[in-house]
Parts: C-alpha cells; sequence; structure tokens
C-alpha cells in the first residue's frame, strides 16, 4: 500500500510489486507487517534493504489484537527496528485508530525535523559561501570596483 496525501486527502493505492522506484519521492516510510503472518514480516526486512537508506522511517507491527496468531514476537520488532535505526511500535489498526496516528504522527515528527536540519544546512553553506565573497558596486564610469 503507497499512501499519498495529495488535495488535502490521503489517497491508497496498492502495488505488491512496489519497490525503490516508488519511494523516489517519498519524505518518509511507514512500514507495517502483521504480527500474525511472518511472510509480511519478512518482506519488510528483505524491502528495507533495497528503499532509500536517509530516509525517515517508522516500524509498525500490526494486529496486536490477534495476539492469539502471534508469529512475530515483539522482541524479534524490536530487533528489526534497531537494525533499521527507527522508531517501533505494536498497534492494532482495527481497535485504537489513535495508535496509528500516533505511528504517523512521529514518522511526521522526523520528516520535519530532518527537514529542518537540511534546510539549517542549506542555509549554512550558503552562508559560508557568501562570507567568503566580496561586495561590489558600479561607480560613475560603469566599472565594477570593489565596495568599500
Amino acid at each position: 500500500l503507497t499512501v499519498r496525501f495529495l488535495t488535502k486527502r490521503y489517497i491508497g493505492e496498492y502495488d505488491h510489486q512496489a519497490g525503490s522506484e516508488t519511494v523516489q519521492w517519498a519524505d518518509g516510510l511507514l512500514l507495517v507487517y502483521s504480527i500474525t503472518d511472518r511472510d509480511s514480516f519478512n518482506f519488510i526486512r528483505r524491502a528495507k534493504e533495497e528503499l532509500a537508506g536517509d530516509l525517515p522511517v517508522a516500524l509498525v507491527g500490526n494486529k496486536v489484537d490477534m495476539v492469539h496468531l502471534r508469529q512475530v514476537s515483539t522482541d524479534e520488532g524490536e530487533i528489526l527496528a534497531k537494525d533499521f535505526e527507527c522508531k517501533f511500535f505494536e498497534i492494532s489498526a482495527a481497535e485504537h485508530v489513535y495508535q496509528v496516528a500516533e505511528a504517523f504522527l512521529e514518522l511526521c515528527r522526523e520528516v520535519l525535523t530532518g527537514k529542518r536540519k537540511s534546510k539549517q544546512s542549506f542555509i549554512d553553506k550558503i552562508d559560508r559561501m557568501l562570507s567568503g565573497s566580496r561586495t561590489y558596486s558600479r561607480g560613475k564610469s560603469d566599472s565594477i570596483s570593489p565596495k568599500e
């Protein structure tokens, strides 16, 4: 499932073959697996290796309301999140919508923090470039001479 926020609404697109070319436009990744499906967990592990490395990521184990069918332990999710260097959540989208919102909000915070750092880094770079330059002005002869 690929979710895009367009025109003030979320649009879901289902593509089981979605790969790194799909997430080139992404600002962050919410990787979701089912705790009742070992294959979905293994897919997340493989997919992360193919995805862009610098994007903020949140790992989400879903369906904790079906703990009696659990195939993936909480510890496994936590270990994978440490490997990915990302936040980890176990939620029940069916029973606790606020948990879903919390995961999205945390990912959004990380995306915004990264953008601020990137923007500040860009500003610092420009500032360094400009601090080494000289200001010029046009004189009466229309030639360019250094400003004093």
